[in-house]
């Protein structure tokens, strides 16, 4: 897109969060638009007829929840970016499984808000747009009480631990609730890469393929060292042929 300017879209079924809301926007000077829902079946509605870039989004609502509006804009043709905006911080893991530009707890801050209007800004001028998946893609995750945004670029490796996906990162790493498959779906293409059922590693993280024995391994920036599945060799030795 060439045009700078952004058409948002504010859904909440409180008035006065709606007003709020509404009078932050009036303040962000790349706004060029706005527009008002009082639930989420109208603003589907109004998504359909007239697709806004952003959809600043609350969850908790009588007719259909945030998140059933937010998995129903993946199958809109012009998807747009979604912030959501609720009182809860409970839900905040749930909601970045639709790769949410941000999650702003009532009563949202203006400064937070004009963040991540900001972010949206930055992938527009990239050509890059929600389903995009640029190399600095983001993943919201729980840490203790709250969430966090880590880049995915930042990721060494992912393990399985029984249930969850352990991401791995430089002195620390976080448990994600989700499948193997399902999270890998979520990362950019090509970056990483599966070298066992229940390891995935960056592609770019890996130093060196050795050989003890009859196993096979592969030697991380780190030093970390992960086995090869034998399911898993021929395409990795295929990868890392050069």
């Amino acid at each position: 897109m060439t045009d700078d300017k952004l058409h948002i879209l504010i859904v909440d079924d409180e008035p006065l969060a709606r007003r709020r809301i509404k009078s932050l926007c009036d303040r962000m000077k790349d706004i060029d638009r706005i527009t008002v829902a009082s639930g989420g079946q109208e603003a589907l509605d109004m998504m359909v007829e007239d697709p806004p870039e952003i959809v600043l989004l609350d969850i908790d609502m009588p007719d259909i929840t945030g998140m059933d509006v937010a998995k129903r804009c993946q199958d809109l043709e012009n998807a747009p970016e979604i912030i959501f905006t609720t009182a809860h911080s409970r839900y905040a893991v749930a909601a970045f499984r639709f790769d949410a530009t941000d999650y702003l707890l009532k009563p949202v801050k203006e400064d937070l808000l004009k963040e991540a209007l900001g972010r949206v800004l930055q992938k527009r001028e990239r050509g890059v747009s929600h389903l995009g998946q640029p190399a600095d893609h983001r993943l919201w995750v729980q840490d203790g009480n709250g969430a966090v945004q880590i880049r995915s670029a930042d990721i060494g490796w992912i393990s399985a631990d029984r249930d969850y996906m352990r991401l791995c990162l430089p002195g620390h790493n976080y448990l994600v609730h989700e499948s193997m498959g399902s999270l890998l779906k979520r990362l950019p293409d090509g970056m990483f890469m599966r070298v066992h059922r229940s390891t995935a590693v960056r592609r770019d993280f890996v130093r060196d393929i050795r050989r003890k024995g009859r196993r096979k391994f592969i030697v991380l920036g780190d030093e970390t060292e992960l086995t090869i599945g034998p399911s898993h060799l021929k395409d990795v030795m295929a990868a890392f042929a050069d």
